[in-house]
Order: structure tokens, then C-alpha cells, then sequence
């Protein structure tokens, strides 16, 4: 990427620098409604505590180019040690299926059927890793967060989006299709460049 290429990425945010604020790549996309792509299906450990991350990558619109990731949680326990609501896990489930869904990869029960969240990852990842390229709506509602108002509360919900058409060759298109060659056969001597 060259510094102009940053420039123009710059430019087609909202980014001014009047308001003081410095560009933040990383900066959440608004909520809106988007076609996006499964872009990226991971399972990560970050100190003693281990998450799944979904990317979707925005591929039109303004925001084409831009990820949102998604990290719904299947840990028994808070970071506190107070065990996980269960309508957190609920949720988080539902998700995973309905986007397991929406890319033609539904998820099997048996990966919700261990004794630890890592066991789940795992299989999650493999799973929902056979629909990474598939093409989907994301629409994206924020609510308030009491505790944060900076940071509001990010819901998802997804939708079958029509996937890209392969590239087909037909016989009337395709220039070589039956061609033999001309007859002419080369030797090395026919070459213009030495042995």
C-alpha cells in the first residue's frame, strides 16, 4: 500500500481533522445492514481464557474493505468466576447456528457437546471454517450500555444473501476449445536463442 493508497483510505471515512480525533482503522463500522463475506473463523487463547472469533469482511458499499468480528462466548464461567448466565449461552448458540446456517454449513449438535468451551471452539472452528468465502447480510443494531456508553451493545442478525455465479466457459466462448494446434512442429534449433 503506498501513502496515497492511505490517503484515499483516510479520505473516504468520515475521518476530520478538525474534531481532533486521529483515523482508527480498527474503528467498529455503524450499525447498518451490509453484505458481507465470512472472511475468517478462529480459535484463539488470550491469557487463561480462550474465544471464538468470526470476521466478516463488508464487500460493498461504503465500508467494502472494512471487517466486523464477532465473539459470541461459550465460557461456563464470567471473568469474575460467577457462572455464565444461561441466556448468554443461549444467545450465543443461536447465533452460531443461525450464521452456520446462512453459509450452508450448519452446525451439529455434538459441537456443543463437550465438557469445556475449548473442545466447542475447536469443533466450531472446524466446521464453520467450510463456509469461510460465503457471502451474507449482516445487519448490525447497537442498544445502550448503562455501564459504557461509549461502547454500546452490538446485536447481529443474518441473512442468506445469493452466492457469486462460477465463472462458466461455454463451447461458443471458449477460443481454444477443439484447437490441435497448426500443425508446425518446433525444434530446439527453430528457437532464437543458443542451446
Amino acid at each position: 500500500m503506498s501513502l496515497l493508497d492511505a490517503l484515499n483510505e483516510v479520505k473516504k471515512s468520515d475521518f476530520d481533522p478538525k474534531k481532533g480525533k486521529e483515523y482508527n482503522a480498527f474503528e467498529n463500522i455503524p450499525a447498518g445492514t451490509y453484505k458481507v463475506s465470512l472472511d475468517g473463523v478462529t480459535h484463539n487463547v488470550k491469557g487463561d481464557r480462550d474465544f471464538l472469533m468470526l470476521s466478516f469482511l463488508v464487500i460493498e458499499g461504503k465500508y467494502d474493505g472494512k471487517t466486523e468480528s464477532v465473539f459470541p462466548t461459550l465460557a461456563q464461567v464470567t471473568s469474575t468466576g460467577k457462572p455464565m448466565p444461561q441466556f448468554v449461552l443461549a444467545r450465543s448458540i443461536s447465533m452460531l447456528q443461525v450464521i452456520g446456517e446462512m453459509v450452508d454449513t450448519p452446525i451439529p449438535d455434538s459441537c456443543f457437546d463437550h465438557e469445556n468451551e475449548t473442545d466447542a471452539y475447536e469443533d466450531l472452528a472446524n466446521v464453520l471454517a467450510k463456509g469461510k468465502g460465503k457471502i451474507l447480510t449482516m445487519t448490525i443494531k447497537e442498544s445502550p450500555n448503562k455501564k459504557n456508553p461509549d461502547r454500546p451493545y452490538r446485536n447481529y442478525e443474518f441473512e442468506k444473501a445469493e452466492q457469486p455465479k462460477p465463472l462458466q466457459i461455454n463451447d461458443k466462448e471458449d477460443p481454444f476449445k477443439g484447437n490441435t494446434g497448426s500443425g508446425i512442429e518446433l525444434t530446439d534449433d527453430d528457437l532464437p536463442f543458443g542451446k
